[in-house]
């Protein structure tokens, strides 16, 4: 999600760490651009309500775990450890396959495991697209340790990265980002509409109908 000096090494050194941001819509738009081609190609279908739900939750996932436990407590050191750890992604990625597999929800398992291991990369390549340095420790957190930091209000710690966010967006590097930025979330949006509006279509069309 976002970069945190002194914790992760998963920060650029040409701008703050405080503006160097992998949001939560920028890694399921990447995600969701990722599951509907592979839906697609292997599957020969679009996405599905239950599949679409649980890429969101896949995409999603390392954040809701080191987060709240990395910022706001001291059970994790930092906000890159234990979700992003591929030595915890792979194994339960692998599990939630099984699991999908022997239900019959292979879609659901498959799109939940992309959502999550596309997460990764996301917050190595972002980084490097503004311009940074690669940083690669948290894939491999405990055996490479992340540095301990005090802890923070979650709440005001996102509060602040969110200003310095908008601040960098006014300047002339800001703009760029934003360009791609848009580029990406749009590209991701018109796939959505392309594939049906999976895990939206009823309410999408009940607003449509005026209810």
């Amino acid at each position: 999600m976002v970069g945190e000096p002194g914790r992760s090494g998963c920060y650029i050194r040409s701008l703050p760490p405080e503006v160097v941001v992998v949001w939560p819509w920028e890694h399921l738009a990447f995600g969701y651009l990722v599951y509907s081609v592979v839906a697609r190609r292997l599957g020969g279908q679009r996405p599905g309500r239950a599949d679409a739900i649980a890429l969101v939750i896949g995409t999603q996932v390392p954040d809701l775990i080191d987060k709240p436990l990395g910022w706001g407590t001291t059970i994790l050191p930092s906000g890159y450890s234990l979700g992003h750890s591929l030595l915890v992604a792979i194994p339960l990625s692998g599990l939630v396959l099984a699991l999908a597999f022997l239900t019959d929800n292979r879609a659901v398992g498959i799109a939940f495991t992309i959502g999550y291991l596309v997460h990764l990369p996301g917050d190595i390549v972002y980084p490097l697209l503004l311009g940074g340095d690669i940083r690669l420790s948290f894939l491999l957190w405990p055996v490479v340790p992340a540095a301990d930091q005090s802890t923070v209000s979650v709440i005001a710690h996102v509060r602040h990265l969110a200003g310095n966010f908008l601040g960098f967006l006014s300047t002339p590097r800001g703009q760029l980002y934003l360009l791609l930025e848009a580029l990406l979330v749009g590209t991701a949006a018109l796939r959505w509409f392309a594939d049906g509006l999976p895990g939206a279509r009823w309410p999408v069309r009940r607003w449509v109908r005026g209810g």
